[in-house]
């Protein structure tokens, strides 16, 4: 990378491999809804440990099926954060029901647990936690007050693929089935595999792995059983038996996701390395707070958030501005959705609702990390806001 390009706070990263398996799909004659969509779920599913995998065209997709294939619907609440990408709220409004913003843990800036029984109702339905920068929610606790509650868990892990956490004693990936019913993974370009758009739900459940699968494509049935040579009932027959969606990926941006999945220890591997120079050579400024990392947590690190202490000399908007004059592309992670002016407008919701939520986003800024990301670039990140610092 020239010194003089655009340094981005994400990147994906395609190699003659990843596109000679997109080649050999689109020489093989059949290109959507072929063998390579189910090897790509499956393939995700194994690799978290959930038994089933779903790939779909989009992590909205994957939220959408979620939220339908629970039955959600009308006046049913479902409980989440506010930071996240509004994809993770917005999936509920699709089906017609209901958002309960929870505010954040201020370490960990996922869903804090200890607030969520204040939200539930006899209208709840649905709790939907966020792995937020690729840190786990606390799933553990979080499952505990769904089953006391008989309430279903939605785990939006579209930033988490490849974080682990433990729980008495035994590791757990994101997206596993041991604490939600229903977990889901993104693979847009700046996360970690890629697929161009694309996503999947893993479920450990037969009978919601089926729904998925059938609301992915229509609502359509098509098997050979509805074939019947004695009532003249040819391979044309087809049913619909659900009000489902055209969410279907097709089999080279499968293909593609395969070749990334073999990729992603060694992606996950160089995002550590890249993280720890930078919390090395960070730690001592007093005007940073540094991302954090639970100790039972192995974290993808999908961001690299710093946040700006209060002082004297400079804000989060100084820091940001001086970053985008020097050749960078910074980004906010996120503006909490409550203050979104369709979120406010609809549902009434106002600065001041979610305060913690609210303080971190006014101190936050994500900084380049991404696998490609060369030693002379990640040196360069770091003098430069050593700069601006002193």
């Amino acid at each position: 990378m020239k010194t003089n390009a655009i340094i981005p706070y994400g990147l994906h990263e395609i190699d003659e491999g990843d596109i000679q398996a997109v080649v050999d799909i689109l020489r093989s004659g059949t290109i959507t809804q072929g063998q390579a969509v189910e090897d790509f779920g499956q393939a995700l599913a194994d690799y978290v440990g959930a038994k089933y995998g779903v790939a779909v065209s989009n992590g909205t997709a994957a939220l959408h099926l979620s939220v339908a294939a629970l039955n959600i619907g009308s006046g049913d609440e479902v409980i989440t954060t506010p930071m996240t990408f509004c994809a993770t709220s917005n999936s509920v409004l699709y089906q017609g029901g209901k958002i309960k913003f929870v505010d954040i843990d201020e370490k960990t800036l996922n869903i804090d647990p200890q607030l969520i029984e204040d939200k539930i109702t006899s209208k709840t339905k649905a709790i939907m936690p966020v792995d937020f920068r690729g840190h786990p929610a606390n799933m553990p606790a979080i499952k505990a007050i769904a089953n006391k509650y008989n309430l279903k868990i939605i785990e939006d892990g579209a930033q988490s693929l490849g974080s682990s956490y433990c729980d008495g004693g035994k590791e757990y990936f994101c997206g596993n089935g041991a604490h939600s019913d229903l977990a889901i993974s993104s693979f847009h370009p700046v996360k970690h595999i890629t697929t161009g758009e694309g996503g999947v739900v893993f479920t450990d459940n037969r009978d919601l792995y089926e729904k998925l699968s059938l609301l992915r494509k229509h609502g359509i049935d098509r098997s050979e059983n509805m074939f019947d040579e004695a009532s003249r009932k040819g391979s044309w027959i087809y049913d619909m038996l659900e009000l489902g969606f055209n969410y279907r990926i097709t089999d080279f941006q499968a293909a593609l996701g395969i070749s990334q999945l073999a990729k992603i220890g060694r992606f996950k591997k160089r995002r550590r390395e890249i993280v720890n120079f930078y919390n090395e050579n960070f730690k001592n400024i007093a005007e940073l707070i540094l991302p954090y990392e639970g100790e039972n947590v192995d974290s993808n690190f999908h961001l690299y958030t710093l946040q700006v202490r209060d002082n004297q000399r400079f804000d989060r908007y100084d820091l940001f501005s001086f970053l985008q004059k020097n050749n960078y592309a910074p980004m906010v992670h996120y503006i909490p959705v409550h203050l979104l002016s369709y979120y406010r407008q609809a549902f009434g919701f106002k600065p001041g609702d979610f305060p913690v939520a609210e303080n971190y986003y006014e101190r936050t800024i994500s900084i380049p990390l991404y696998p490609s990301l060369s030693d002379v670039m990640v040196e360069k990140v770091v003098n430069d806001i050593l700069k601006f610092v002193n």
